[in-house]
């Protein structure tokens, strides 16, 4: 029985790799795609304000094409004030400038605004694209090494379960399977603990004297009267100066 106790240490151990191995089947897909999506996200934000600043530029140069037909429209109305005779059609004419006036000042601080805020994004964009460089680098590196990882995880399951095989066999009937039945319901799998400091290596409950002795005899297959988990008393090493 002893022997058979140590070999499912050893099956605990292996058994742990190959769980990790299968959990990141299920993790690594997924934070994948949480990096692929702060790509996506950034990328996002920078599109948003290039298309703002695309949309301030058409802006100005229809700003900039009203001002020019309001300029001419002006000059227009301030060479008819040469040719006008009449004080009442000069005074008509006078108040059209006045109003061209008014809408050329108007158009000129449009633009001078959407110069400003087409300036403003172009410099937060330089910003963002040096960002977006670094994360992307960043995140790519991650994400091909997640990918590798998940790409090899069958071989090295393989490798794990071939190790598995050859101890297998080597342990009797009854405690295996105990072993594979409290894997099942146990939290994280852990079915066998080795005795820690006089307690249960899985939740750490003090063991009662006469258990302690029946474990450290080894002869018989023990489980912890709290977690349930199989003990298996392991002789401290002996340490030299």
């Amino acid at each position: 029985m002893r022997e058979s106790l140590f070999k499912l240490l050893e099956l605990q151990e292996i058994d742990k790799e190959i769980d990790v191995l299968r959990q990141s089947q299920n993790d690594f897909p997924g934070e994948i795609e949480q990096l692929q999506n702060e790509l996506k996200t950034a990328r996002d934000h920078m599109d948003t304000k290039q298309k703002q600043s695309e949309e301030l530029e058409k802006n100005r140069r229809t700003l900039e094409r009203d001002l020019e037909a309001v300029n001419q429209d002006l000059q227009k109305h301030q060479e008819r004030l040469n040719e006008i005779t009449t004080n009442r059609e000069y005074d008509a004419v006078q108040h059209e400038i006045e109003a061209l006036t008014i809408r050329k000042n108007e158009q000129e601080r449009l633009i001078l605004e959407t110069i400003e805020s087409v300036e403003n994004i172009t410099s937060k964009l330089e910003g963002d694209r040096e960002y977006f460089k670094e994360l992307e680098k960043e995140r790519n590196e991650r994400i091909d090494e997640l990918t590798a990882k998940l790409n090899s995880v069958d071989t090295h399951v393989k490798g794990w379960e071939k190790k598995r095989s050859v101890i297998e066999p080597n342990v009797e009937r009854r405690p295996l399977n105990q072993y594979n039945r409290i894997r099942r319901v146990v939290k994280g799998g852990v079915a066998v603990v080795a005795v820690l400091k006089n307690s249960c290596g899985g939740c750490f409950r003090q063991l009662a004297p006469q258990r302690m002795v029946d474990a450290r005899k080894g002869d018989t297959l023990m489980r912890c009267e709290n977690c349930g988990r199989i003990l298996v008393w392991v002789e401290p090493e002996e340490t030299s100066e």
